[in-house]
């Protein structure tokens, strides 16, 4: 593969830079942080935009791009930790959308995605404690309705992602007695429905608000269900997969700037008479915080190029992108606090932001460990 990016995917980065600096940049994300809800508006200037329609597939009103081009626009995006479900969207939803849905289905979201007017999210834990896939206990009952057999669903889903804000929730839930990812299937179900109740979670970070999804005999016709009955755990794994590279992308987009930060404050702040960023301490954090973003971002891109392409090891390229980015970046952000001094621990600087948004997404939908297993168990498969 040519690891650099295209002259659009470059293209891509610097206009969505530009735009979300005439929003506010870092103060978007500060607002949310504060309880002001801006993900609404933003989103209409994002469709605007079409980055909302960037992997919906052409015939559908979208772009038809892959997560290369994602992956990039996110990474302009993880600057200002930018609010909004677009990683969901654009990651989880539409290409599972596109690969499962039946005609109608792919109809009825996949404009909407493309336009704006359909915001989706990620109902997937039904125990936090849990790891995925026993995480996945909800069950969903075959009743019969006015248009065939349809499904009960009467339960709670939490660490819902923007969960007050999506018009749509993809629900994974269990059809049968079955452990693993084996009976387990995926459902479309609309958060306006009386019978889904939403309540924002007091989570860490909460410029990206989690909520818990109550849904009080939730009865849904088959036209919800997405993809095979009982085989929504495959396609499950694949969209986990998408959506993990496009968190770290985010996260090392967060982490360039970071490392700017952290550059730029070592050379303006002067101890015993020099910069701090003269001081081998400061200067060898910095060194690390780079080389730990830039192996970050080669991850990243080779995992969507591999995702986009269906190469053999795609499923090993997204595992150590988790395993190693979600704990690397994580230091970056901390190490930048670090080389702030006591200013760096304020609640006005930037770094408390990258900070939470690292510790929310490190164990989300799979743990840098499991995805360490993962990779041995690939290793040792292979040896066989």
């Amino acid at each position: 593969m040519d690891a650099r990016l295209t002259e659009e995917h470059q293209r891509v980065q610097e206009t969505a830079r530009d735009f979300i600096e005439s929003e506010g940049g870092m103060e978007l994300a500060r607002r949310q942080l504060n309880g002001e809800d801006v993900v609404d508006h933003l989103w209409d200037e994002l469709a605007e935009l079409d980055y909302t329609a960037i992997t919906v597939p052409l015939e559908h009103g979208g772009f038809g791009e892959g997560m290369v081009y994602l992956s990039a626009l996110l990474e302009a995006a993880g600057r200002y930790a930018l609010p909004g479900p677009l990683p969901e969207t654009a990651a989880f939803a539409a290409p599972l959308i596109s690969d499962l849905g039946n005609e109608e289905q792919k109809s009825a979201y996949l404009p909407a995605i493309a336009d704006g007017n359909c915001k989706v999210s990620v109902a997937v834990y039904d125990d936090e404690t849990e790891p995925l896939p026993e995480s996945v206990q909800l069950r969903a009952a075959p009743v019969e309705t006015d248009d065939g057999t349809g499904y009960r669903l009467d339960g709670t889903k939490t660490l819902v992602p923007y969960g007050g804000d999506a018009d749509t929730v993809i629900v994974a839930a269990r059809t049968r007695d079955s452990q693993g990812y084996d009976g387990i299937s995926l459902f479309l179900v609309d958060t306006a429905h009386d019978a889904v109740d939403a309540r924002q979670l007091d989570s860490l970070d909460w410029a990206r608000p989690m909520y818990e999804l109550t849904f009080d005999n939730l009865t849904v016709g088959p036209d919800a269900l997405l993809g095979p009955l009982h085989g929504g755990g495959g396609p499950l794994v694949d969209a986990v997969d998408r959506y993990s590279v496009a968190a770290i992308a985010m996260l090392t987009g967060a982490a360039d700037r970071a490392v700017e930060l952290s550059s730029e404050y070592g050379n303006e702040r002067e101890q015993y008479g020099q910069p701090i960023g003269m001081f081998q301490a400061v200067k060898h954090r910095a060194a690390d915080m780079w080389i730990d973003m830039q192996s970050a971002r080669s991850l990243v891109y080779y995992a969507s190029w591999a995702l986009d392409t269906d190469e053999p090891d795609a499923g090993r390229a997204v595992a150590a992108t988790k395993s190693y980015a979600a704990d690397r970046l994580h230091r970056v952000f901390a190490d930048d606090m670090k080389n702030h001094g006591g200013m760096g621990f304020t609640w006005d600087h930037d770094a408390h932001i990258y900070l939470k948004q690292a510790k929310s997404w490190r164990n989300f939908l799979g743990s840098p460990e499991a995805y360490r297993d993962r990779l041995i168990e690939s290793r040792l498969a292979e040896s066989e």
